[in-house]
């Protein structure tokens, strides 16, 4: 060890001047440039660490599945497509009439089978039974230019008029949002009415599955 020194230190002494100093300012720069990097390289390290961690728990977050009639507008938000906006419809849709099967979501304007099918897994309506007795349905029908408003207590023998029935009165029907309601609002115009219940499949959009929802909930007369 003592000969190394002494060759490092015979070595230093056979350096002129300027070689000297030319290294001493190398030295201060390696250790400078160390000093001020290593920060920003740990920086960048712990960034793309929780970027990953935070990628991982996405992956592996697994959600309970929510009460619609319960639900607040964040645990709403938490089920796949649905915002802001769509949350608000559904507190909006249950606030006047609660849910009574998972289904009856598609009910809620924007919400489609598609966006069902994502969610269904995660969605229940707890105590069926009773939202289904306590519940009062008023159905406005527009007969001529009389609007004649209808409670009951059970709304699925509340038969809807199709020929005559306005635009927020159809959207009550199951998978019947707004586009599907001016549709069927347009097709009875452009054909004095419907004939029969299942002239209904004749509009774009109402196909055998949705018929087979509505033909218990509508009438033509």
């Amino acid at each position: 060890m003592q000969r190394i020194r002494d060759g490092i230190a015979d070595l230093w002494n056979r350096f002129s001047k300027n070689e000297k100093t030319f290294f001493a300012i190398y030295a201060l720069l390696i250790i400078v440039s160390g000093v001020l990097l290593q920060p920003k390289f740990y920086t960048q390290q712990s960034n793309q660490t929780n970027a990953v961690a935070s990628e991982g728990g996405t992956r592996q977050y697994i959600s309970p599945v929510i009460d619609l009639n319960k639900a607040t507008t964040e645990e709403l938000e938490t089920l796949p497509g649905i915002g802001p906006s769509k949350a608000r419809a559904i507190i909006e849709y249950r606030e006047k009439m609660p849910f009574t099967k998972p289904e009856d979501i598609m009910n809620v304007p924007g919400i489609g089978q598609k966006t069902y099918e994502k969610m269904k897994d995660r969605i229940k309506v707890e105590g069926k039974e009773t939202n289904t007795q306590i519940v009062t349905a008023i159905v406005t029908a527009n007969v001529g230019n009389t609007n004649a408003a209808i409670s009951t207590n059970n709304a699925q023998s509340v038969k809807i008029n199709i020929n005559t029935a306005d635009f927020e009165t159809l959207q009550e029907l199951p998978n019947i949002g707004p586009t599907k309601a001016q549709a069927i609002i347009e097709y009875r115009n452009q054909n004095g009415g419907f004939k029969s219940i299942d002239e209904i499949k004749n509009v774009k959009g109402i196909g055998d599955k949705t018929f087979e929802q509505l033909k218990d909930l509508i009438c033509i007369n």
